[in-house]
């Protein structure tokens, strides 16, 4: 059982009940829970190779660390499909990598220690039952490589995946075909499902599954759907380095709002999610901040003063920028478009595809098999269409904020 890779519409063995548009690891998820489920989806893709954007320029870090309690669900019960990985995919040489590394959110101020206090009281009364909040003492004693913290929060099992040991094991376990290097067009409704017009020609499908990462947001639109997304960017710095501990967690000084992870050699860091901008629809590679490396070095030494070290060993490093879509509350959209009959999302999870949408695929598959959308499902798109606006999420960006 694994992926076939088709060069034309010729080669499918029957009419797809189902098309999945985008192959990143959002849509190679959907496809591969709805193949367990008997389906066999066509995966079309408008670049020459799989998961070759986005999904390649995360931080590949999972954290149940969110504080309403639906978005908790879903990150745990993904970071938990993560764990068993291989088991899941039914062969033992796919593990997904999973580190539980742990999440630590950190601040060296009193107002920081207020927030990061006040929050976990909220994750626990979410149902995040195993988040630790630490105070300066205990963060000295667990964690001495970082400064003058006052408080800090952590949950163990959040960490660290492989996304290319994750992508693989999907391609692996699935039974699907997948049509590269092919843009797909308009999207009607037709007798028996729905007609989608692509490069490779026209195609009568069951139902299609939006999945096209950025692309979303046009897609939305063409559709005249009453869902909106728009497109940020983000940054990521990967470097190879001398003496950073493998074992230390993703560190996050809230203060600043840097990020860093130890990585294979090195590190990743984030320089700060304020950055995050908006940008336009079609754009893959958004040009990077100049000097983003002395700003990264800059945001991550406060919280961890061996930086000052570590950095005078870099031997190597290399700025990923991508983009993602953000929903106007910052959670995914997963389920049925409204007024839209076969067409699904499953899309919007604003630079936390990586970490959410095992589980979202998952999701997905099961509505798609049985034929109805799960009641009072927080993340349908059909949230936006009436009624008072959902809560937005503090611990993302959205509409508002990015």
């Amino acid at each position: 059982m694994s992926a076939r890779f088709i060069t034309s519409l010729a080669e499918l063995p029957r009419r797809p009940e189902l098309v999945i548009v985008g192959s990143g690891v959002v849509g190679l998820s959907t496809a591969f829970f709805c193949s367990r489920l008997g389906m066999r989806p066509l995966v079309i893709e408008r670049l020459p190779s799989p998961a070759s954007l986005t999904s390649r320029r995360s931080g590949e870090g999972v954290r149940a660390q969110w504080e309403l309690a639906h978005n908790i669900a879903i990150a745990r019960a993904s970071i938990e499909l993560y764990a068993n990985f291989a088991e899941l995919i039914g062969d033992e040489q796919y593990g997904a990598g999973y580190r539980p590394v742990g999440y630590l959110y950190a601040s060296r101020s009193a107002k920081g220690a207020e927030l990061l206090a006040a929050r976990v009281a909220r994750q626990r009364a979410a149902g995040l039952d195993d988040v630790e909040l630490l105070d300066a003492a205990a963060v000295a004693r667990r964690f001495p490589l970082l400064g003058d913290v006052t408080a800090a929060a952590i949950r163990r099992r959040d960490g660290t995946i492989d996304i290319s040991a994750v992508l693989a094991g999907y391609l692996a376990g699935m039974e699907a075909d997948i049509l590269l290097g092919t843009e797909t067009g308009a999207i009607q409704a037709a007798p028996s499902g729905v007609r989608i017009d692509s490069a490779a020609g026209r195609i009568e499908a069951g139902a299609v599954v939006l999945a096209n990462g950025a692309r979303l947001a046009a897609a939305l639109r063409a559709l005249a759907a009453p869902v909106a997304v728009r497109v940020a960017r983000s940054s990521i710095l990967r470097l190879t380095a001398e003496g950073i501990p493998a074992d230390h967690p993703v560190t996050i000084d809230i203060d600043l709002g840097s990020f860093w992870r130890p990585d294979a050699g090195g590190a990743r860091i984030t320089s700060s999610f304020r950055g995050t901008l908006f940008v336009a629809d079609d754009v893959d590679d958004p040009p990077p901040d100049r000097d983003y490396l002395a700003q990264a070095i800059a945001t991550v030494q406060p919280m961890t003063p061996a930086w000052r070290g570590w950095a005078r060993g870099i031997r190597d490093s290399h700025l990923r920028t991508g983009t993602f879509a953000v929903t106007a509350d910052g959670a995914p959209l997963i389920g049925p478009l409204p007024d839209l009959p076969g067409v699904f999302v499953n899309g919007g999870y604003g630079g936390h595809g990586v970490m959410m949408s095992a589980e979202g695929g998952r999701r997905l598959a099961a509505m798609i098999a049985e034929g109805r959308e799960a009641p009072g499902s927080a993340f349908s798109p059909a949230r936006f269409t009436g009624g008072p606006p959902p809560q937005p999420e503090p611990m993302t960006i959205n509409m508002a904020t990015a």
